[in-house]
């Protein structure tokens, strides 16, 4: 395939993803019945459901917007060969050391995130304010971006120096040893996720002593639970949505309340949400939803491995010679739909064990609890009830609330 022909191919393949995107997003707002489903109906007014609608509109607006301006940048640095314009400034800078490429990439993920910081600004302050959600300060939202990008330097950066090395030494053969040591990372971010990097953002704090917590001890004495490895994270600071996450592996696993539950939730809710969180943890969610990743990674490698040496990927993008900092962007755009079916066999996994943890909650705890929590994300987060198949495959890890109710009650309804 010529250089010409190939440069084509990554622009369609840009295309042809971002208008899945879109069209997903497009059909999962039209996918809404007109008035709220018999499964939440009792918890949701006709108010809050046409509201949560409208909201899901003004986000689908703000991702056309994006998903455009980003796929215009992308075609302009393409076909303008400005990428490969880019690597002989970052060359010419460092005197065509090794800090070369990582600047380079550095530079581009910069140039992407600051074209999409205005649509993260307005949805943060703008969209999110407008429906009552947003808690995020200016100073708050700068802090949270300059400790992203300094976690993206010193976790990124030597990962991706690595990444050259690995090239350099073995070739074509980089990708298996390169896994394993990715494979290794993410099982120490996984450990220390909750110890070491979510303090960065939020305060972690103890269970309080009182009736929620005689409740969790309860169903923890119950059921063997750790009551110590339970918190409240002050997530009241960026919105007022209601969540809960298990996180951690070993001993630093954690199941984590946001403080916005337990100020909304009845008793029983957040215990039911407590044992679903407790489900995943019995299940072993955690490490096979890791041990899926390391496949996936694995397998993006591989792929990776197959052209980040091509002289005609260089040649496409712009370059005279062969260079692998820009091999490895045409590689990531051209095997996006790779990417793409990967995002949907993982979210189907995620999905199924967030059916079976919701079956655990209400077999341990409470099946009518469990549903009264969706249906208040419904009602108060103005999660969408229901979801477009298309959808669900392409971006939920979570069914949708409707689902996920219906899936407790029948089980509930044959249980023994």
């Amino acid at each position: 395939m010529s250089p010409e022909v190939l440069l084509i191919v990554l622009i369609v393949v840009l295309i042809a993803s971002t208008t899945l995107e879109q069209v997903a997003r497009a059909l999962q707002i039209r996918h809404q019945p007109p008035e709220p489903p018999p499964e939440v109906a009792e918890a949701v007014d006709a108010d809050a459901y046409a509201t949560a609608q409208r909201y899901a509109r003004d986000r689908g607006r703000l991702g056309l917007a994006r998903g455009v301006t980003l796929l215009t940048v992308w075609i302009v640095l393409l076909a303008s060969g400005a990428l490969a314009g880019g690597y002989a400034l970052a060359d010419a800078w460092t005197n065509g050391g090794w800090l070369a490429p990582l600047l380079f990439l550095g530079g581009v993920f910069l140039l992407l995130d600051l074209i999409s910081l205005p649509f993260a600004i307005y949805a943060t302050f703008g969209i999110e304010a407008r429906y009552g959600f947003n808690r995020t300060t200016p100073g708050l939202f700068v802090r949270d971006k300059l400790i992203s990008y300094a976690l993206t330097v010193v976790l990124g950066g030597p990962l991706l120096a690595l990444l050259f090395w690995s090239i350099d030494a073995w070739g074509g053969a980089f990708w298996l040893p390169y896994a394993a040591v990715i494979a290794l990372v993410l099982v120490l971010l996984a450990m220390f996720q909750t110890s070491v990097l979510l303090p960065l953002f939020n305060r972690l704090t103890p269970l309080p002593e009182g009736s929620l917590r005689d409740a969790i001890a309860d169903y923890a004495s119950a059921n063997g639970v750790a009551l110590d490895g339970i918190y409240v994270m002050d997530g009241s600071k960026r919105s007022s949505r209601a969540n809960a996450f298990f996180a951690g592996l070993g001993r630093q696993k954690k199941v984590v309340l946001f403080d916005t539950l337990i100020e909304r939730n009845t008793v029983a809710e957040v215990v039911a949400v407590v044992a679903h969180e407790v489900g995943h943890e019995r299940l072993r969610h955690i490490p096979k939803l890791l041990a899926a990743n390391v496949a996936a990674i694995t397998i993006t490698l591989f792929l990776m491995s197959l052209l980040v040496e091509s002289s005609t990927l260089s040649a496409a993008l712009g370059a005279s010679e062969r260079i692998v900092a820009l091999n490895l962007i045409g590689v990531a755009l051209l095997f996006g739909p790779v990417s793409t079916l990967l995002g949907v066999l993982g979210n189907a996994l995620s999905r199924r064990f967030e059916y079976e943890a919701d079956a655990f909650a209400a077999r341990t705890a409470s099946a009518a609890a469990m549903c009264d929590t969706l249906r208040s994300f419904v009602q108060h987060d103005l999660a969408l009830a229901t979801a477009h198949p298309l959808y669900t495959a392409l971006e939920l890890s979570h069914p949708a609330p409707v689902e996920r109710i219906r899936a407790i009650t029948t089980t509930d309804a044959t249980a023994p």
